[in-house]
C-alpha cells in the first residue's frame, strides 16, 4: 500500500507543479526526501544518490553538442532542406521522420542511439511545419523501438536473452522471436497511425518557398559532417558486430560506445574547429528540463525502493484469468515501465513468469511476451523514461516544455490502454 501511495505522489507533484507554475522536478525531489527518509527510513545520502547521473549526463552532453548545431544555424537549415524536399507532399513528412528513426535503429544500435541523435532534428522540423509534438514523440520513440526489433538490433537480442533466462530452448526461441518482433513492429506502426489520425498530422503547414533554401556554408557543412560522423560510429560498429561476430575488435568498439561520452568527443571537435560559440551552446542546455526529468526520476526510484516493482510483478503472477491475462500483462508492463527500463527491468522481471501464466491460462506465450514488450515500450514516451526525457530535452522553447510534459504523460497513459486493447482484440497473437 505504501508503494502505491508514493506512486500516487508522483501525479500529485505533477498536478501541483502544473497548477502553481513550479518545476515539477523540485516538488518531486522534496517528496522523495520526505518519503525516503521519514517514511521508509532511508539514509539521506541514499536519496541523493537516486539522482539519475547517467540520464543527467546524457541530456546535458546531447544538448550541449546540439547547441553548436542550433546556434550556428546548421539544424535549422538542414530542416529547411528536408521540408523543401517534401514541399508538395507535406503530409509525408511525419512518415519520413518515423521511417528514418526505424531504419537507423534497425541497423544495429537500437532505440537509445535514436533517442540521442534524433529529437533535436525532428522537433526542429516539427516547429517549422507546426506538427503536434505528440506525433514527433511517437516518431522518435516508436520508430526507434520498432527498428530495435530487426534481427540485428538491440531489442531483438534482449528478448532473446530473456527467453533463455525463462527456460525456453534455442529452438523454441527461434520460433517465437520472429513473431514477437513482428508484433512489436506492428504495434508501433499502429500507434503511429492512430496518433497521426488523432492529431490530424496530414494538416501540417508546409512553408511557401519562392526559391530553394540557401546551401550550407563551410562551418555548417563541417557541423553536419560531425553529426553524421558520430551517427555513423553509433550505427556501423553494432552492425559490423552482428554481421561479423568473429572479429573481436568490432564487438569491443560497439560495447565501448556510450552516446553521452561520444557527444563529448564530437563537441570537442566542433570547438577545436571553431564551428560555434561555446557559451551560446552551453546556454542551449535545458537545465529546467534536467531538474524536471531527474527530479521525478528520484521520486520514481523511491517508489521502486518501496516495492512498487515487486508489488506489480507479484500481483500479475497471481491474477491469471484467461479472459484478462493478456490485458493485465500489457497494463502492468506499461505501468512498470513508467518506473524502470523496459529492456533492462520490465522484460527480465516479467518474462520468467510467462511459462506459468501461459500454462495456467492457455494463452500463447508469444502473445503474452509480446504484450509485455509492447506495453512497456509504449510507456517509453513518458517523460519519466529515456525516450520521453530526450524528447523533452529536444524542445528548445521553454514556454512549451510544461505543455509537452503533460502531453507525453497523457500519450503514455493512452498508449498503455491501446496496448491492452491490441492484446484483447487478438492483434498481438
Amino acid at each position: 500500500m505504501l508503494s502505491l501511495i508514493i506512486v500516487l505522489s508522483i501525479f500529485v507533484a505533477v498536478a501541483i507543479g502544473y497548477k502553481a507554475k513550479i518545476n515539477v522536478g523540485v516538488i518531486a525531489i522534496a517528496f522523495a526526501y520526505i518519503f525516503g527518509v521519514f517514511v521508509l527510513g532511508m539514509d539521506s545520502g541514499d536519496v541523493v544518490d537516486m539522482w539519475p547521473t547517467s540520464l543527467f549526463f546524457f541530456i546535458m552532453m546531447a544538448s550541449f553538442f546540439y547547441g553548436i548545431a542550433v546556434t550556428n544555424g546548421t539544424l535549422g537549415l538542414l530542416s529547411e532542406h528536408a521540408i523543401y524536399a517534401f514541399r508538395n507532399r507535406p503530409y509525408l513528412i511525419p512518415v519520413m521522420m518515423w521511417l528514418s528513426c526505424f531504419v537507423l535503429s534497425g541497423l544495429g544500435p537500437g532505440p537509445t542511439t535514436i533517442f540521442a541523435f534524433m529529437p533535436a532534428i525532428i522537433l526542429g522540423m516539427s516547429d517549422r511545419i507546426k506538427l503536434n509534438k505528440m506525433v514527433s514523440a511517437v516518431c522518435i520513440v516508436g520508430g526507434g523501438v520498432a527498428g530495435g526489433y530487426t534481427p540485428i538490433s538491440l531489442c531483438y537480442a534482449t528478448v532473446e536473452n530473456c527467453l533463455a533466462a525463462a527456460g525456453y530452448t534455442a529452438a523454441e526461441a527461434e520460433v517465437m522471436l520472429p513473431k514477437i518482433s513482428f508484433n512489436n513492429i506492428l504495434a508501433q506502426v499502429l500507434i503511429f497511425i492512430a496518433i497521426y489520425v488523432i492529431c490530424r498530422a496530414w494538416r501540417v503547414e508546409s512553408p511557401t518557398y519562392e526559391q530553394k533554401p540557401a546551401p550550407l556554408n563551410k562551418k555548417q557543412k563541417q557541423t553536419a559532417f560531425v553529426i553524421l560522423f558520430g551517427l555513423a560510429i553509433a550505427v556501423i560498429f553494432p552492425l559490423l558486430e552482428q554481421l561479423i561476430p568473429s572479429v573481436g575488435f568490432f564487438a569491443y568498439i560497439s560495447d565501448s560506445i556510450e552516446p553521452s561520452l561520444l557527444f563529448c568527443v564530437l563537441l570537442v571537435l566542433c570547438l577545436l574547429f571553431k564551428l560555434g560559440d561555446e557559451k551560446k551552446a552551453l546556454n542551449f542546455v535545458p537545465w529546467g528540463t534536467i531538474v524536471l526529468v531527474c527530479g521525478t526520476s528520484m521520486l520514481v526510484a523511491v517508489a521502486s525502493s518501496a516495492g512498487a516493482i515487486d508489488y506489480l510483478s507479484n500481483w500479475i503472477s497471481g491474477n491469471m484469468s484467461p479472459t484478462v491475462a493478456k490485458a493485465v500483462v500489457a497494463i502492468c508492463a506499461g505501468v512498470m515501465s513508467l518506473f524502470s527500463s523496459t529492456l533492462g527491468v520490465v522484460g527480465p522481471t516479467l518474462i520468467p513468469f510467462i511459462p506459468t501464466i501461459a500454462t495456467a491460462t492457455g494463452v500463447s506465450a508469444t502473445a503474452l511476451i509480446s504484450a509485455i514488450m509492447v506495453g512497456g515500450h509504449f510507456a517509453g514516451v513518458s517523460p519519466f523514461s529515456t525516450g520521453g526525457a530526450m524528447t523533452m530535452a529536444g524542445e528548445t522553447d521553454e514556454g512549451k516544455k510544461n505543455k509537452l510534459f503533460i502531453s507525453l504523460i497523457i500519450l503514455a497513459a493512452g498508449s498503455i490502454i491501446f496496448a491492452s486493447l491490441l492484446t484483447v482484440l487478438g492483434v498481438l497473437a
